[in-house]
């Protein structure tokens, strides 16, 4: 069974060397979070509990330049660190994280 939730955050950002992306612009991020699972007592994870870590998480990615976070912010990057932290503080769970940069483009790892 999947379940998931879905948050967003504001943020700038450059990528170097990037002919048109190479100079600071902003993005609203769209962060979708599924989770994989046994439901166990009627669920696969609270969303409460799923929820409140996404947004911890992304107190610390919102209004902020993304370059001081990685050195190379593409939303690849982005969706990897997420997972990453979100792994952190649910451990155990086979999780994806989707980004969306903007209306139609997006990256997703899971593990």
């Amino acid at each position: 069974m999947k379940v998931g939730v879905i948050e967003h955050f504001d943020s700038m950002h450059l990528l170097p060397g990037h002919p048109k992306c190479g100079v600071p612009h902003g993005h609203t991020y769209k962060v979708e979070v599924t989770v994989e699972g046994p439901v166990v007592n009627g669920m696969v994870v609270d969303f409460d509990i799923l929820k409140r870590s996404l947004r911890e998480i992304l107190k610390t990615w919102d209004h902020t330049d993304l370059n001081r976070l990685l050195p190379v912010p593409s939303c690849e990057h982005i969706s990897e660190a997420v997972l990453g932290q979100l792994r952190g503080k649910l451990p155990g769970l086979r999780m994806g994280v989707r980004i969306w940069e903007g209306e139609g483009k997006w990256a997703e790892c899971e593990g």
